[in-house]
């Protein structure tokens, strides 16, 4: 982690976030770290002190004999358990003397011995109430400040197979695996239609029921009051919850937490990503599509295993993926163990694209950051697909490659190998080009001078991009708190919200920017302007700012008359905070 992070900064890569996958923990056992990670805690607080942050995943299923599942069972919380003694397996269960007198189903993932999967539906709360707490004392031993939950369907390795997947190492025994009920009377994994997994891959006996490669369907939770048939897909809605909980709790501050599994209202709680895929072009193009889905589906904060999970990536492909990656809101490169490393400093090439992408994406995060924050008032979009801008247009209907970043910027990425340019369709609007993104429908975007991590871009001032309809219009919006309070309601929330109203004429222009919520947090100034289609030179001199002549730097503010691009770059220009209501007007150079 150290190497690859370090290299990466070297390149000037804008960064913010180390991800740790299980291989930091002892033995794969949660709440646990490697004695090779003894130093772990240390690196933290060194990331921290660049302004970075650190995401440690954690599984659902606990070891059947260690200090966590003692705690547990100690704390009354509950386990996912068999229907009635009789379904218990004893000669898994009288290995654990925790677990031998329960009726707790015990199964296999990577630590070396037998797990149980909390009842994340226990309505006493108990169960939460231990996992939150699992989570606040790891904390106080690995400063972390979000959390990646896998595993979560919940998986199971070897379930109802003679020969389950196991280590092959002398500390990892051949654990036996857990079996479901077979006779008839089990119709929850024998159910009397086959879904189209069992069917598709019944040929295989140890596929034949619905608990391959998760628990048996069987069995109950919340103390038998619910089938884990019924409500198995709630799993990782469930785990989220309480995982959010103790991240706000640990932290004191909001932060992220992304999920394996998701359900309808995840979204309110955990981002996604979109699963273990493969270093392959095709990956990468539904990676496109994925990403648009689960907008659709309430989960905004989404992203790919950006150059692939499974496999050997490449330069090529992993360039494509870097510079479409940087528009998901959730943006991670991670491949698998084993794999050589595939971050975007392995090739000079790779690390200049992606500088250029990210340093995109970190100029406009204040968008970003605008979007999500509509997404959570009213569960808008982030990344949506053309036709939701576009709806009469029957062209847009099947243009799963292109997306469009909230209402104003459409991205169309290559994703093709070898490809040096791609095809894209622009529907019937004005449409502007800047770094090989469009920009249409009259669009007022506030962005930042982007710098290498999200908390000092944020100390620097904010820039404006007006990109004019046919009318000479434009229009957007700003949402900015302090990038960390806890949201307890958006009613009571601190925070400010601007609105951007600019119109032109042959005459001159003029931009209003209204208050329409005010908070108390500290603003950086507004000191650039970006307009393009500006009809004619402006007279710099002629500048009122609420009536107020303001004086803007000649030397550095421009005008181009083969572009129609003005550009007003002036220190201080805008106060946002001055006043619930500022108006900047100028004429132009009388002809």
């Amino acid at each position: 982690m150290k190497q690859r992070v370090g290299a990466v900064r070297d390149a000037g890569i804008p960064l913010d976030i180390a991800v740790a996958d299980i291989d930091y923990m002892n033995r794969y056992k949660d709440f646990s770290t490697n004695d090779n990670w003894s130093g772990f805690e240390d690196y933290v607080n060194v990331m921290h002190g660049w302004n970075m942050k650190m995401i440690p995943i954690f599984d659902p299923a606990v070891e059947a004999d260690y200090l966590p599942f003692q705690r547990a069972m100690a704390a009354n919380a509950k386990f996912i358990e068999w229907e009635d003694y009789s379904q218990v397996q004893p000669n898994i269960q009288n290995l654990y003397p925790m677990a031998k007198n329960t009726k707790v189903m015990l199964g296999v993932v990577w630590p070396d011995h037998h797990v149980a999967f909390p009842d994340f539906l226990d309505s006493t709360g108990r169960t939460q109430a231990w996992w939150k707490t699992e989570l606040e004392l790891y904390h106080s031993q690995l400063s972390f400040d979000g959390i990646w939950i896998d595993m979560n369907e919940p998986a199971n390795f070897g379930t109802n197979e003679q020969h389950p997947w196991y280590f092959d190492d002398a500390d990892h025994p051949n654990d036996a695996p857990l079996f479901c009920p077979t006779n008839g009377t089990n119709q929850w994994d024998l159910p009397p239609y086959q879904t189209h997994a069992v069917y598709y891959y019944g040929g295989n006996e140890n596929n034949a029921y619905l608990s391959s490669k998760t628990l048996c369907l069987a069995g109950v939770q919340n103390n038998g009051s619910y089938r884990f048939y019924d409500v198995k897909n709630l799993y990782g809605l469930k785990e989220a919850i309480p995982t959010q909980q103790a991240l706000m709790e640990c932290t004191g501050k909001r932060g992220a937490v992304v999920s394996r599994s998701t359900f309808p209202s995840a979204g309110r709680y955990a981002g996604h990503w979109l699963g273990d895929n493969t270093a392959r072009w095709e990956d990468l193009r539904t990676s496109v599509i994925g990403a648009q889905e689960f907008n659709l589906f309430g989960i905004p904060y989404v992203g790919s295993d950006v150059c692939g999970f499974l496999g050997t990536s490449n330069e090529e492909l992993c360039l494509r993926w870097q510079q479409m990656g940087a528009f998901h809101s959730f943006f991670r490169n991670h491949n698998t163990l084993g794999e050589p490393a595939q971050d975007p400093a392995v090739w000079p090439s790779v690390a200049a694209a992606t500088k250029t992408a990210n340093l995109f994406r970190y100029q406009y995060l204040p968008y970003l950051f605008s979007l999500h924050f509509q997404a959570s008032q009213s569960g808008l979009t982030v990344v949506r697909p053309v036709f939701f801008e576009y709806p009469t247009d029957t062209e847009t209907f099947d243009l799963g490659y292109q997306f469009m970043w909230g209402s104003n910027i459409l991205v169309a990425p290559v994703l093709y190998q070898g490809a040096v340019t791609t095809n894209l369709y622009l529907p019937t609007d004005v449409w502007y080009s800047l770094f090989d993104y469009r920009y249409g429908r009259g669009s007022a975007i506030p962005r930042q001078t982007p710098t290498t991590t999200t908390t000092m871009s944020r100390h620097n001032p904010f820039e404006l991009l007006i990109a004019p309809c046919q009318l000479g219009k434009a229009v957007g919006v700003l949402y900015w708190d302090d990038g960390q309070s806890i949201v307890d309601s958006i009613d009571t929330h601190d925070f400010h919200q601007f609105d951007f109203n600019y119109i032109s004429t042959s005459n001159g222009a003029q931009l209003t920017i209204t208050r329409t919520r005010k908070g108390t947090i500290v603003l950086p100034t507004m000191d650039i302007l970006e307009i393009f289609n500006y009809p004619s030179p402006p007279n710099f001199r002629s500048f009122l700012l609420n009536g107020q002549s303001v004086n803007i730097n000649v030397q550095s503010s421009t005008y181009s008359g083969i572009t129609k691009t003005l550009y007003i770059s002036t220190k201080d220009l805008i106060d946002l905070t001055s006043s619930d209501s500022i108006t900047l007007e100028w004429s132009n150079v009388s002809k």
